[in-house]
């Protein structure tokens, strides 16, 4: 298959043969199919909150691909973007509650963000181990 049929025409199938499934079980259900399409459209990417909360989750699906990208270009196979993601947050929050009203923000953004880098890493520590030592 040429290239420009792998980048341009086989996604643009994809998500089309996506839509007509989602729209003949949401017609299946009784609503209308061009109406729910433009209520997610208009939802998403319609008012600058929608368009933020559109932003913030791709962000985080945008990050987990390019690890499992990352991964994957150099042999290995990593499912544990996700948590990584989830741990790193997590550490992010735990600095924000316990430093944010007592310290300067331009000391706790930095501390956030080596928090959500060391939770990230020790929860990915655990399978690298095994695929380094066990090769599992």
């Amino acid at each position: 298959m040429p290239r420009w049929m792998d980048v341009l025409v086989l996604p643009a199938f994809n998500v089309g043969v996506a839509l007509l499934v989602a729209g003949l079980v949401v017609w299946g259900i009784g609503l209308d199919p061009l109406k729910v399409l433009s209520l997610l459209i208009k939802g998403a990417f319609g008012s600058r909150a929608g368009l933020s909360y559109t932003l913030y989750y791709t962000t985080t699906f945008i990050f987990a691909g390019l690890a499992v990208a990352v991964a994957y270009h150099a042999g290995l196979f990593n499912i544990g973007a996700e948590g990584q993601a989830m741990m790193g947050g997590l550490g992010a929050a735990l600095v924000g509650l316990w430093l944010g009203s007592v310290a300067p923000a331009v000391v706790v953004l930095p501390l956030m963000v080596l928090a959500a880098m060391l939770f990230g890493m020790v929860w990915g520590a655990v399978p690298g181990a095994l695929q380094a030592w066990r090769g599992s």
